[in-house]
């Protein structure tokens, strides 16, 4: 997730019982896996359950989402971790409705490239 970013909500000093920006960041990592896999673009549908499990402002570092897509439900599981594996926010049963414009095949390219990266570096991590 970027740093520096501006506050989630006005007035800032209001609190929230959940991370805006924290499942949005899930939405987004589950995105670009559709993009890069599946060739198309999804907005967010359904949410089973989404659990809010430490503040952000205890984070070790930058904060990172990961997502396991579910074939057989047709969603994604994710949770953000922080650089130690701290767990903030978990997110299950995420479903995404497609948009009707396919993705252009020539822009995905890129994308794809990192994906594959994604898949190696994955495949490192869960040997580690």
């Amino acid at each position: 997730m970027a740093e520096g970013l501006p506050d989630n909500h006005h007035p800032d000093e209001l609190t929230t019982l959940m991370a805006p920006r924290l499942i949005e960041l899930c939405f987004q990592t589950a995105g670009l896996w559709e993009m890069a896999v599946q060739g198309r673009m999804g907005l967010p549908r359904h949410v089973h359950r989404v659990s809010s499990v430490r503040a952000l402002d205890a984070a070790d570092g930058k904060v990172f989402a990961v997502v396991t897509p579910d074939p057989d439900q047709g969603s994604f599981n994710a949770e953000v971790v922080d650089a130690a594996g701290n767990r903030y926010v978990h997110l299950s049963g995420y479903r995404t409705v497609a948009l009707p414009n396919s993705v252009d095949a020539e822009a995905l390219k890129a994308l794809q490239a990192t994906e594959a990266d994604v898949d190696e570096l994955r495949t490192l991590s869960i040997g580690a």
